[in-house]
């Protein structure tokens, strides 16, 4: 078996190669022929270019060491196991204030939080104060609910990843949520690995090491982003399944409808459906049948009585056309495939923000399908690698994240598959490979760490500058700089103290309604240049037009 084994040093040198026409490709695409400088490809060639080609250079440099003898590790059981996930869950529940300086950086972080307070104060939706009402959507600019829009501010997300975080805040901080989410995921990957390699405990270490040198998860943790849940969730539904029994499906089927929920519905059904393949070629009717029914509830209660519940408690939808149904989803989904697909860059970013071997071995398991048992749904690798393939294909541009955020419930399966892989390696050469890809995994975690700090500290101190203006309200004129409109939020999830709007948002007669009655503060690119915020080059006459009539009623304070 030894001399049939794959060599670790061609591993290592293939993996390198692979990835340098990969990272070739999407520089060629997306910098040299590409139309225009996205936040993907800023993010793009700030961190993950560089972060790849240091990962590469390390991966030919130790090439000749990928054999010999290697550190052992001993057995994978809970006392070895479970101290190391809570240090890395610890870790990224401080990350979150050592790194991003407890500010969560994008509207989609920003508007989970929003929900997060008003479901721990026991509300549907935070009512706007009547004093508000008509600047509600200056204060609410995205992302927001079109049900009762004209008494309540309600976040355009499903609740799950909130009500979480309103559980922990409620516990004392919203911020262990994740870090929480996180460890569950990685106890549900050490339990399934240990199901799938009873007999290989170095093959359990394979995908655990994966899953812990994953920066990706590390770093997203730290946010609020629904994708560590997805990630979670997604390993506990396998985890339950693969235990299998009435108690074990049937949790499985609760868990999906919770990761469901979490806060876009689409996600679990696109990971389940290959396990239900899986079952069918097995011919478990019963089990498959189980799931099948729990993907019609899904879309029940999350496409139907969901939204029914807004439209009941907060009234019927103005402002905006509601797109919760099926159909809008549907076509919203291939209508995005159609206009952002990208998987070189998206892909890319997967593979900067994860251990570089993460996606070589996961395709060396891949190649280990026994066909003949995987059509009679023998092969637990089969429906690993469809989900894993079909999740990965669906590369839609993401705006921002920390990696392939689309892909984050992807990374167990594929620590599985690296495992799967693992077990294909020449005999007693595999962990040497695996502590040489952990050490290039944390040279390139330590640049990527670094680099999102400094993207993420101009904002932070942005929001700081504001809380502090005391001002009653802070007006954004985001001309002149790289995604300020996130900037206009509350402090704590609550809009107000002081309240923040955009500008260009506003009419003539609301600018000289605010000037009349609050003090006002201004918050625009000379601010923007100050703290390091980048600057971009465009204008927009009409919100000219309001700057000269705030100067003319003396009403361009600053905020500092």
């Amino acid at each position: 078996m030894a001399a049939q084994g794959i060599d670790p040093r061609r591993l290592l040198l293939a993996s390198a190669v692979g990835l340098t026409l990969w990272v070739g490709a999407t520089f060629l695409w997306h910098v040299t022929w590409g139309t225009g400088m996205t936040l993907a490809v800023m993010l793009l060639l700030d961190q993950d270019f560089p972060a790849l080609l240091i990962g590469i250079l390390a991966l030919v440099l130790l090439t000749p060491l990928g054999v010999g003898g290697s550190w052992k590790l001993p057995p994978p059981t809970a006392r070895t196991v479970l101290p190391l996930v809570v240090l890395f869950a610890l870790a990224a529940w401080a990350g979150h204030y050592l790194l991003f300086q407890d500010y969560a950086l994008s509207r989609d972080e920003e508007v989970a939080r929003f929900a997060a307070a008003y479901l721990k104060d026991g509300m549907l939706a935070r009512p706007i104060p009547p004093e508000w009402q008509l600047y509600r959507r200056a204060i609410m600019p995205e992302f927001f609910a079109p049900y009762g829009v004209g008494h309540y501010w309600a976040a355009a997300y499903l609740p799950i990843n909130s009500a979480i975080q309103a559980v922990f805040w409620r516990l004392g901080d919203p911020n262990l949520a994740q870090p929480a989410l996180l460890m569950g995921g990685l106890i549900a990957l050490w339990r399934i690995a240990l199901r799938l390699f009873p007999d290989r405990p170095d093959a359990v270490w394979a995908a655990l090491l994966l899953g812990f040198t994953s920066t990706q998860l590390w770093v997203t943790a730290m946010t609020p982003y629904a994708m560590t849940g997805h990630f979670a969730l997604n390993l506990l539904w396998l985890a339950l399944v693969l235990r299998g029994g009435w108690a074990g499906h049937a949790g499985a089927g609760i868990v999906a409808i919770f990761a469901a929920g979490l806060h876009q519905w689409h996600f679990p059904p696109i990971f389940i459906a290959p396990f239900i393949l899986w079952m069918l070629l097995a011919r478990r009717w019963g089990a498959a049948a189980f799931h099948i029914a729990v993907l019609v509830a899904i879309v029940v209660i999350w496409a139907k009585l969901w939204p029914a519940l807004l439209l009941d408690q907060l009234g019927p939808p103005a402002d905006v056309r509601p797109s919760a149904g099926v159909v809008d989803k549907v076509g919203s989904l291939f209508g995005r495939l159609a206009d952002k697909w990208q998987p070189l860059i998206s892909l890319t970013r997967f593979a900067a923000w994860n251990n570089l071997l993460l996606a070589p071995l996961a395709l060396v398991g891949m190649a280990t399908i026994d066909w003949r048992r995987a059509i009679r749904g023998q092969d637990i690798a089969l429906p690993l690698a469809l989900a894993s393939i079909v999740g990965c294909s669906l590369a839609l541009a993401q705006g921002y994240g920390w990696g392939f955020r689309y892909a984050h419930g992807l990374i167990g399966p594929l620590c599985l598959l690296g495992g799967l892989g693992y077990l294909r390696l020449r005999t007693g050469h595999g962990m040497r490979l695996l502590w040489l890809s952990c050490g290039v995994a944390l040279m390139t975690a330590g640049f990527l760490v670094w680099r999102t700090h400094v993207f993420v500290a101009p904002y932070a101190a942005s929001h700081r500058m504001i809380r502090d203006s005391g001002a009653d309200v802070v007006l954004i004129d985001p001309r002149g700089g790289l995604f300020v409109t996130d900037l206009v939020r509350g402090a704590n999830g609550v809009p107000g103290d002081p309240m923040v709007m955009n500008l260009g948002m506003l009419r003539m007669e609301q600018v000289e309604q605010l000037c009349a009655d609050y003090s006002v503060a201004l918050f625009d690119r000379t601010e923007f240049r100050r703290v390091g915020v980048p600057l971009a080059r465009w204008n927009y006459s009409r919100t000219d037009a309001l700057r000269r009539r705030m100067d003319r009623l003396g009403c361009e304070r600053r905020v500092f």
